[in-house]
């Protein structure tokens, strides 16, 4: 039925509205299933997803048809490539690592994983605080205020209310609040997608990028290198260890970053022929992108706006979840739910003394800094296999190339 909605004559903006809203109910109808919610799987691959997922969908588009033009589908699909080898490190040390005990050598290789843990801990309280002040944000936008203050009086009150579930219903609840936001935020996503594969294939000369090739310099190279952060959020499968085995947790990481992987390059394909021509990228905000769908079909903008306001959510959430087992499994004696209100106590004090916008930079990297000593921890653990010592080498490697020379992109 969409083929033929696609192929036939009198493509028209409302026409693609429709078809968004036809492949859109369905897959929230399937996503919502008790079926589907009740599986483990899902609900343990649901934390990390949300958070890769999150608001990169939003901004990474018409930053990387700015970057690399004509090449930006392959520019993302390089992108997840590397956040794979992050992940792989990740997964391995899910298997080796956890297991270690603290004495010995593996007390040290023990202390190694914890030490950059430590940092992620900071980048996770960070990145709470900036998703929901964006939800915020987005929230007054829908209804056309704005108003800095305000802004942060509404984020108050989403942490608090975040806070309060964490607090009664642990983690299951904060879990539950995150299963239905990402099945709302994916829904979207398949509708948009849906939308704008129908123009695609009907359009003949949307198929020809008008965008340019494009050469980057040493600026865009630490522009798409800043983009990583985009990507990150699988990490968090490592602290849900109280709720899922170490199996379970590398095999929905694993779905995870592969279907991320593929809703973004598609994604990006998609849509870069719908971004202007001359875009400035490295500047763009996140309601761009909603005014450049909003030029493909009229819901598909304020879909979006739905759609951020749930991804905002569900990768605060995500974070939440992945920086509760994280303290817990610090300190030892941290219950998670006392976790989850220390994350909101600081979060609400950097919501209202702190510009996000800046202090991103510093959550940016480190999560790269957490991805390299993975990377180190995993080369360590690999023993008598050179193959992965040399692979999970040059993903250190590389991961220090993005502290050291990336550029945010959020």
């Amino acid at each position: 039925m969409l083929l033929c909605f696609a192929r036939g004559p009198g493509m028209t903006p409302q026409l693609l509205d429709v078809i968004a809203l036809l492949v859109l109910a369905p897959a929230l109808a399937l996503l919502l299933a008790p079926g589907t919610r009740r599986r483990d799987g899902w609900r343990a691959t649901v934390t990390p997803l949300a958070s890769i997922i999150g608001s990169g969908f939003l901004v990474v588009g018409p930053i990387l048809a700015d970057v690399a033009g004509r090449g930006a589908a392959l520019a993302m699909a390089s992108l997840c490539a590397l956040a794979w080898l992050f992940g792989s490190a990740v997964r391995f040390n899910i298997v080796h690592a956890e297991p270690l005990s603290d004495s010995g050598r593996a007390g040290s290789l023990r202390k190694l994983d914890r030490f950059s843990e430590l940092g992620l801990s900071l980048a996770y309280f960070i990145s709470v605080a900036y998703y929901l002040n964006l939800l915020g944000a987005f929230l007054l936008k829908g209804f056309g205020v704005v108003s800095p203050d305000l802004a942060r009086m509404v984020t108050t009150a989403i942490l608090a209310g975040v806070g309060a579930l964490g607090w009664f219903r642990g983690f299951r609840g904060v879990e539950r609040l995150e299963v239905y936001a990402v099945s709302f935020k994916l829904a979207v996503i398949a509708g948009v997608l849906a939308a704008l594969a129908a123009v695609w294939m009907a359009v003949p000369s949307v198929r020809a990028v008008a965008l340019p090739a494009r050469h980057p310099g040493w600026h865009e190279l630490r522009v798409l290198l800043g983009c990583v952060i985009l990507v990150q959020g699988f990490e968090t499968s490592r602290f849900l260890g109280r709720d899922y085995p170490a199996a379970l947790r590398v095999r929905s990481m694993r779905w995870a970053q592969g279907l991320s992987t593929a809703i973004y390059v598609a994604f990006i394909a998609l849509l870069l022929p719908h971004v202007p021509a001359g875009h400035a990228g490295a500047a763009v905000e996140e309601t761009e992108i909603i005014d450049i769908l909003g030029r493909v079909g009229p819901l598909l903008g304020p879909l979006l706006v739905l759609a951020a306001v749930a991804s905002q959510l569900s990768a605060a959430v995500a974070d939440m979840g992945g920086a509760g087992g994280l303290l817990a499994e610090l300190s030892e004696r941290l219950p998670p739910r006392r976790a989850y209100v220390a994350i909101v106590v600081v979060a609400i004090a950097l919501t209202w003394m702190a510009n996000l916008f800046g202090i991103i930079a510093i959550a940016s990297r480190a999560f790269a800094v957490y991805y390299a000593l993975q990377c180190v921890l995993a080369v360590a653990l690999a023993g008598g296999r050179p193959w992965l010592r040399a692979v999970y080498g040059l993903g250190a490697v590389l991961a220090g190339v993005v502290v050291l020379f990336g550029l945010p992109a959020g």
